[in-house]
């Protein structure tokens, strides 16, 4: 079994114990340094994500492509994802956990009766590896629709991560904007909790997450400071003061060093593809 090796990668150790029954093995990390995930940002149906949070197929896809694998989602009611898993041999959704989130599964087969699940967690873990739910227990656990991904063979196809990253930068420029406006006013708890997952997890969250797997630990560590004093804001509840609009522009100024490193990025990808081309010619 593979485990969770960086912080919410619970859909990253997901498709690498699906790769594991494909005869790939491979750790949740190298699937995300492979695919550029540190230099990736999107937004996402209003909402701002980086790092673990993309997690559907086609960010997947930088992976499983060229080695010729792809991933299919099928969207199916609630009432039927239960006849549906019961049709496959494996495939990972979304379950409701007790926190209040979602947390990625993979579906291995039906055991004494009951749904079988790998549990995607952390290795030093208390949670049990294997999860068997009952009919009515997965059903308490899903949505009214479930997304179930699987994993085929199919033909290799090439990749061209420069692309994404410069969209990532364009992301980021964007983001920069948006907290800057959101920022220009006072603000209250309520706002600032509706802005807290759409907003700043991406830049405050998910990319130190990022910044640690690549060793990046300057801009890290300065992040994390910001981190810090906006868990502050939150537990003020208000947003206004002149130590607020400090944090503004220092944040600010984050998500430019964010994108000088996704444009270094950039330079590293288009060199080796020089590389490629002169080695071919």
């Amino acid at each position: 079994m593979k485990y969770m090796t960086f912080n919410s990668s619970c859909a990253y150790a997901g498709m690498a114990n699906m790769l594991e029954r494909c005869g790939v093995d491979v750790e949740d990390r190298e699937i995300a340094l492979d695919m550029g995930l540190p230099f990736l940002v999107a937004q996402e149906d209003g909402v701002y994500c980086a790092g673990p949070m993309l997690q559907t197929a086609k960010w997947f896809h930088l992976y499983l492509r060229p080695r010729g694998f792809l991933m299919t989602e099928t969207r199916v009611a609630k009432e039927t994802a239960g006849r549906y898993l019961k049709s496959v041999s494996c495939g990972m959704l979304g379950i409701a956990v007790p926190s209040g989130g979602r947390h990625a599964v993979v579906y291995t087969g039906m055991e004494e009766g009951r749904y079988s699940f790998l549990n995607n967690k952390r290795r030093n873990s208390p949670e049990p590896e294997k999860l068997l739910l009952t009919e009515t227990e997965l059903a308490e656990c899903l949505g009214d629709t479930v997304v179930i991904a699987a994993i085929e063979k199919a033909p290799p196809q090439p990749r061209e991560l420069a692309g994404y990253f410069r969209q990532s930068v364009e992301v980021l420029r964007q983001l920069k904007e948006e907290i800057t406006v959101f920022c220009g006013k006072e603000r209250n708890l309520q706002e600032l909790a509706e802005a807290k997952d759409r907003l700043f997890r991406a830049i405050l969250l998910d990319a130190v997450t990022m910044l640690e797997l690549i060793g990046e630990n300057e801009l890290r560590k300065k992040l994390q400071v910001l981190q810090r004093q906006f868990t502050d804001i939150l537990k003020k509840g208000t947003f206004g003061t002149l130590r607020d609009r400090i944090f503004t522009e220092a944040i600010g100024e984050a998500i430019d060093d964010y994108i000088q490193l996704i444009r270094a990025q950039i330079a590293r990808e288009m060199q080796s593809a020089m590389r490629d081309s002169d080695t071919i010619s």
